[in-house]
């Protein structure tokens, strides 16, 4: 055990995890903008961060990732406006999710005295990072705005054979075998609740979000991030329900944001979760 834990320590206290949680909650300050410009087609607008209230420029020692808003107490420095918790969130989230990334493809690696890339690990570290990064923009979209913006899913989509090409443990078939079927499991489902309902009851941002999912992942990916998805949703939204009255079964929940969850979930924890599974008591299997 003790050993165990001194292994922990070293990886915690490493400094490549360190570079990896600073990078990663830079990356995360970057998304803030894609998240604010995108939906509002100005991100190709300015160069520089300017205030959301009053649209003064934000001076580089005022714009630090995490640590800003803190010192700011959440308000803008020129105008006093209160300043969204969205911004630390996500740039911490961001910043963990690296983290976690690295944990799991560690592509630096120690021989002797010498350090040496693992180009395989790298390469899987490189898709975690982008595809996350792609997740979480869609899911603060789609939280505040009950869209997930095709200029972001469509392209994810396309890029399914580069990543198939580029990825070690992915090949083509499995890739595109996942993007159809991500879309057209969704879609049915979509399609079924409109002919029974006459309602639309899931929105084809998620369809398509969940073919992106499914081309960047495979298609064993689908059934773990919707089930994984669905079960959050449920919770989360039972649990909403019961603290604001005002929420009933028939009022509209993002769904992008927990299949974003799911998929995280799967990438990070998927072998572990489904061995966990495959031994519960009851499940069949001799221990």
């Amino acid at each position: 055990m003790f050993f165990m834990n001194l292994t922990i320590l070293s990886i915690i206290f490493s400094p490549i995890t360190w570079v990896a949680f600073i990078w990663g909650a830079c990356i995360g300050s970057f998304l803030n903008v894609c998240i604010l410009r995108i939906p509002e087609k100005t991100f190709w607008k300015s160069a520089r961060s300017a205030c959301p209230s009053c649209g003064a420029g934000i001076p580089f020692y005022l714009n630090i990732p995490i640590l800003s808003w803190f010192f700011l107490r959440g308000k803008t420095a020129c105008c006093q406006q209160k300043l969204s918790l969205m911004y630390p969130v996500v740039e911490l989230l961001t910043a963990v999710l690296f983290v976690m990334i690295y944990w799991k493809y560690p592509f630096f690696v120690q021989k002797s005295a010498l350090w040496e890339v693992d180009y395989p690990n790298l390469l899987r570290a490189l898709h975690g990072i982008i595809f996350v990064s792609i997740l979480v923009i869609c899911s603060f979209i789609d939280f505040k705005l009950m869209i997930i913006p095709d200029v972001i899913s469509l392209p994810m989509i396309a890029l399914t054979p580069l990543i198939a090409w580029l990825h070690p443990d992915l090949d083509m078939l499995t890739a595109l075998v996942g993007a159809v079927a991500g879309g057209g499991i969704l879609y049915a489902i979509a399609w079924a609740y409109w002919l029974i309902r006459k309602e639309v009851g899931m929105g084809m941002g998620d369809v398509k979000l969940l073919a992106g999912i499914g081309g960047w992942l495979g298609y064993q990916s689908i059934i773990p991030t919707v089930f994984y998805g669905s079960i959050l949703g449920a919770g989360l939204g039972i649990a909403f329900m019961a603290v604001k009255r005002t929420l009933t079964l028939k009022s509209a929940i993002p769904f992008g944001p927990f299949l974003a969850i799911g998929a995280i979930i799967h990438l990070m924890m998927g072998s572990y979760l489904q061995e966990l599974l495959l031994y519960l008591p009851g499940s069949g299997i001799d221990h």
